[in-house]
């Protein structure tokens, strides 16, 4: 026979992992400060790289006046603007994921633990469900 709460209570759980539930289950499955950590990692190696790609971008736009000044150039201080630049756009970015990534971890938290508890509901419904038809144990003596 079809228990209604059942039906109602597995629509919910397959509703929520179908639609939202994919990237929370996803952030579910760390603990919050190695999903901060894991994705600000990402957000270091994506910086790194764009940095990388916009210093060539530059470089090849100006190429003609680098290759006039080339010999009178400071290198050293060019460098170090370099490193300050690129060291100044990371914590920019670390500081703007770290706060991206906990406030997704924190909004995603509770429809877990929503989600968990149903899903120990419909447990729970199944061992009541098992109970009923399991035969009674005989003893040994």
């Amino acid at each position: 026979m079809v228990n209604g709460e059942k039906v109602i209570l597995m629509t919910k759980l397959a509703t929520y992992e179908q639609s939202l539930g994919r990237e929370d289950l996803d952030k579910g499955k760390y603990f919050k400060s190695d999903y901060v950590k894991y994705n600000c990692l990402k957000t270091l190696v994506s910086t790194t790289i764009l940095f990388l790609i916009v210093v060539a971008a530059y470089v090849y736009y100006n190429l003609d006046t680098i290759m006039e000044k080339f010999a009178t150039m400071d290198y050293i201080g060019i460098l170090r603007k370099g490193i300050i630049c690129y060291l100044i756009t990371c914590l920019v970015f670390m500081a703007f994921a770290w706060v991206l990534y906990s406030y997704r971890y924190m909004k995603a938290k509770p429809k877990l633990i929503k989600y968990n508890q149903n899903l120990k509901r419909l447990i729970d419904f199944y061992d009541k469900q098992d109970k009923g038809k399991r035969p009674a144990r005989k003893r040994r003596i």
